[in-house]
Formats: C-alpha cells, sequence, structure tokens
C-alpha cells in the first residue's frame, strides 16, 4: 500500500544527495509538493498518480539541484544590493539620532536613555523576523488578517494615548520640546507593528521566509 509520508521522506533523501542541502529550500519544495498533491487529489487524482505527477512537474532532483545554483546567484547579488542600501539607510539614521540627541538634549541622562531608545528601536527592526517563529500561526485568513491588523492598531493607539497624557508631563523648556523618554512611545509602536506583521504572515509565507521552528527532519537535514 502506497504511504505518501514515507514516500515524501525518501524524496527528500534524493534531494539531499543531489546537493540541496538547505532546509529551507526543502521545506519550500515540500509545500509546493504537498499543496500540489492536495489538489489533484481534491479532483479525484489517486494519491499515487497525484504524487507522480507532482514529482514529474517539479522534476529530478539534479535538475532542481542546478535551478537553484542558478537562483541562489541572482538572489545573492540581488540581496547585497538591498543589505548595500539597507546599510547606508540605518547609518544615515543612526548618524541623524545621534546629531540630534547631542543637540536637544542637555544632559547625559537624557542623551543615554534616547540613545537606549533609538538602539532598541533598531534592534527591534532587525530581529523581529526571529521572533517570528514563536508567534502563534492562524490558518484561517480573516481571524490572521484581524489578529494581525488589530496588534498593529493597538500600537498607534498606545502611541497617542502616551503623546496625549504621558508625554506632556515630561516636556522640556518653554518651546515643549520631547522628552528623551518620548522615544520609548516610538518603541513600542515599532514592537507592536512588528508583532502585528509577524501574524499577518502565513504558514507558506513564513516557510518561504525561513521563519518557521526547525522540525526534527528539518535539524537533522542542517546537521547533514
Amino acid at each position: 500500500m502506497f504511504d505518501l509520508e514515507q514516500a515524501i521522506e525518501h524524496w527528500r533523501g534524493q534531494l539531499l544527495e543531489a546537493g540541496i542541502q538547505s532546509a529551507e529550500v526543502v521545506a519550500e519544495l515540500e509545500a509546493h509538493l504537498r499543496e500540489d498533491i492536495d489538489r489533484q487529489t481534491k479532483a479525484g487524482i489517486s494519491v499515487p498518480e497525484a504524487f507522480g505527477r507532482t514529482l514529474q512537474n517539479l522534476g529530478n532532483a539534479a535538475a532542481l539541484q542546478d535551478e537553484f545554483r542558478k537562483v541562489r546567484h541572482r538572489s545573492s547579488i540581488g540581496e547585497k544590493v538591498m543589505l548595500g542600501i539597507c546599510g547606508v539607510l540605518i547609518g544615515f539614521v543612526v548618524f541623524l539620532s545621534g546629531v540630534t540627541i547631542l543637540l536637544c538634549y542637555e544632559t547625559w541622562g537624557e542623551r543615554i536613555m534616547a540613545s537606549v531608545a533609538v538602539i532598541s528601536i533598531l534592534l527591534v527592526a532587525r530581529a523581529w523576523s526571529y521572533a517570528v517563529p514563536f508567534l502563534p500561526l492562524m490558518e484561517n485568513s480573516r481571524l490572521r488578517w484581524a489578529t494581525g491588523l488589530s496588534c498593529i492598531g493597538v500600537g498607534f493607539v498606545l502611541l497617542n494615548l502616551l503623546s496625549l497624557f504621558v508625554l506632556p508631563h515630561f516636556e522640556i523648556g518653554p518651546d515643549r520640546q520631547l522628552p528623551a523618554v518620548g522615544l520609548w512611545a516610538i518603541f513600542l509602536l515599532a514592537l507592536f507593528c512588528c508583532t502585528g506583521v509577524g501574524l499577518l504572515l502565513s504558514k507558506r509565507q513564513r516557510e518561504v521566509w525561513g521563519m518557521t521552528r526547525p522540525s526534527a527532519t528539518t535539524a537533522t537535514l542542517r546537521r547533514s
């Protein structure tokens, strides 16, 4: 009797033998495989036949490895360009923040508080993807969108509440200068927005972007 899980496991082994070592790539291919098999079986095709047709459509392991090698080469160039642009933008933000903190705040206590807030905001922007695998995954798209957008909305609501009722008590000087603690309100907004974006990601999107917790099989692939 045909065992789909065993057949997929054997197919994963063939990918490994062909040199496809990336757990993210294997997970993406397996997601395509399962989706196509599910689509065909719902149309009345038997599981073994659907599995064979899907493998034929995907191509053999060696051909897949050649194709992914080309894609990785093109992607690596694009990634380097994007990383370079992001590096320039981050450097610009850090430079402007540093100058603003030095010029706008008179005491070192305020400067330190503002600097830590800016660094925390940058850390949230940089590391939020590592927290996505630990966020709850909702299969229902409406629930996922409602939860994610609500989380982002809560961030803006809290920012407004803090700006209206809390920060005025800390304003500096006759020109009502924003206190250093005000930057922590922006950190709170960044935290809720990044969490909301993470909740908006579907299982498929998390797998494609490598934002999933490694399973036992994935861990085996990485060790190999």
